[in-house]
């Protein structure tokens, strides 16, 4: 769910462009995280998910977990 008012740029040291998160989109996707974690989901369910709902690579996903982890 990228804002598509914005056009997604290639910073230094990336392999593709995307459209950085708001603060309000990074809220709910730890929510998300913490929630599906709580709920039982395994690691691997939780970042299908987070591809699919949030269109994130799966590297950003485990980081939305691990911090809702901490």
């Amino acid at each position: 769910m990228p804002n598509e008012n914005k056009h997604p740029i290639i910073r230094p040291g990336q392999r593709k462009p995307y459209v950085k998160a708001t603060r309000k989109e990074v809220r709910q996707r730890l929510k998300a995280a913490a929630v599906l974690e709580d709920s039982g989901w395994e690691t691997s369910s939780i970042r299908w998910f987070f591809q699919e709902v949030f269109e994130i690579e799966w590297r950003q996903a485990q980081r939305y977990i691990a911090h809702a982890r901490a």
